[in-house]
């Protein structure tokens, strides 16, 4: 653009660019960056799209290997492209800590946290993290219950509903069954005082965790999830009716459960590592 009102030698001086290595870059066709490759920066541009534009640098070049096994490509090189095609990733805000923990009251029900921040798990349904967060449609609220396997991340059994009662917590746990020493751990939301929902947990053979009020990090794996599913799929889509956000949850979950790897799982996906593991 600026050729036509100055002289070549003039933009070099200013730009502190070598007139003879302006030239080498004109004459191989003017490359976004050096060894410019368009299959590579087809396929990272492709991947980083199918993949939601929610995989930092690193996951990235973990899925291109797993999908392209003949390309090789080190993660240095993917941030180069990335920066030079303008790909962004969607990154998640994290929450500030709660107020410092407030004095409790004897509850009917309230069960001690048993899981005391320690979610490692050994084998499948050992220990597992649940929630209700809502999400806001054009026609009202959806709330959605889901349960979180800390063994693999794996989001194991879920249910929507238009109200935040005892029937969205019963529904969204029909699929579970305990193994000996399971926990399932809870916020100290109303439903989960529930003689309905006590009954429940004992006839699934599950012990009971509650984390303490007020101190949401003390359930993280569910609550990253949540955060993970608005801010990777439902934030991008805008405002939805509560029908199609049934929709994208259940797509959501199928994705991440089947296909989005993580890399405390060696970068592979939920159902992949459990495969591997058990």
């Amino acid at each position: 653009m600026l050729k036509g009102e100055y002289p070549v030698s003039r933009i070099c001086n200013v730009l502190i660019v070598n007139r003879r290595s302006y030239y080498k870059w004109v004459s191989i066709g003017k490359p976004i960056i050096n060894n410019y490759d368009k299959e590579i920066a087809k396929i990272i541009s492709v991947e980083h799209e199918n993949m939601k534009e929610v995989y930092g640098t690193l996951r990235l070049k973990h899925h291109i290997e797993n999908k392209y096994p003949k390309v090789t490509i080190n993660h240095k090189k993917i941030r180069r492209y990335k920066r030079a095609l303008g790909l962004t990733v969607i990154v998640r805000k994290p929450k500030s800590l709660a107020a410092s923990r407030k004095e409790e009251k004897n509850l009917i029900n309230k069960a001690p946290y048993v899981i005391e921040c320690n979610f490692k798990s050994d084998k499948p349904l050992e220990k597992l993290s649940s929630d209700v967060s809502y999400i806001k449609c054009t026609d009202g609220t959806l709330y959605l219950s889901a349960v979180k396997d800390c063994f693999n991340n794996e989001i194991v059994s879920f249910s929507t509903s238009k109200n935040n009662d005892r029937k969205l917590i019963i529904k969204s746990y029909k699929n579970l069954k305990g193994v000996n020493g399971s926990v399932i751990n809870t916020d100290q939301g109303t439903v989960y005082f529930s003689y309905e929902y006590v009954k429940l947990a004992e006839k699934l053979g599950f012990e009971r965790s509650m984390s303490h009020k007020g101190h949401c990090w003390e359930n993280c794996p569910i609550e990253n999830w949540f955060s993970q599913l608005k801010e990777e799929w439902l934030k991008p889509l805008g405002k939805i009716n509560k029908k199609r956000a049934l929709q994208e949850i259940k797509k959501y979950i199928q994705w991440y459960n089947t296909e989005r790897i993580q890399k405390k799982l060696g970068y592979l996906s939920p159902v992949q590592f459990k495969l591997q593991s058990t």
